[in-house]
């Protein structure tokens, strides 16, 4: 999605010039008028002139945005979000080696018919990161392999493994990270590639 406007917004009984962000998971209004609007509750999207009007949670949204870029904000959100799955690139015919765990239910059915015992049929590692442990051995592999590897690790101060930690450890071995995606409310997920 990832679309960006400055406009006016009429919310819930206020109105105001707002910077609208469509993002995956909604629509996230700054300015004058604040909100963040989720994307499951968003509904009836159309253009009225050179507004995007829309319901969230069966109350009315108007945004100003001028009738061309109003028209792509509908175009984006009748796009089907991409599946788990889809984001990390794994499919029955590009399949994962996923090393951890356990892994949080929505990478679990992300990877359900994508899985491989080993490296050989691997497109990618998929490693479940609940202690150091599982970062060194993530590490290891990608290395070993030349695979990709996404890491999968808590949010939060409370992680067993968190971004720094990740971030560090593969950066410190040349690797790059180059993609990532939330898994869950309490999942993240980064996709690092390894040196050239």
């Amino acid at each position: 999605m990832g679309r960006e406007a400055e406009g006016h917004a009429v919310w819930r009984g206020a109105s105001g010039a707002v910077k609208a962000v469509l993002e995956r998971d909604g629509i996230r209004l700054r300015g004058e008028v604040r909100a963040l609007l989720p994307r499951a509750g968003l509904r009836e999207w159309r253009v009225e002139g050179e507004d995007l009007c829309l319901r969230s949670d069966g109350e009315p949204l108007a945004l100003t945005l001028g009738a061309r870029e109003a028209a792509a904000w509908v175009r984006a959100l009748d796009k089907p979000l991409p599946s788990l799955a889809a984001k990390l690139g794994v499919s029955p015919m590009a399949r994962a080696l996923v090393l951890g765990g356990p892994a949080p239910e929505a990478i679990a059915v992300a990877l359900a018919g994508a899985e491989v015992p080993g490296p050989e049929q691997a497109a990618v590692i998929v490693a479940v990161l609940t202690g150091p442990g599982d970062l060194a051995a993530a590490l290891a592999a990608g290395t070993a392999t030349g695979l990709r590897v996404w890491c999968v690790y808590g949010k939060g101060k409370g992680a067993a493994v968190g971004d720094a930690a990740v971030r560090d450890a593969f950066r410190a071995a040349g690797w790059i990270d180059i993609k990532a995606c939330a898994v869950s409310e309490a999942f993240t997920a980064t996709l690092y590639r390894p040196p050239v």
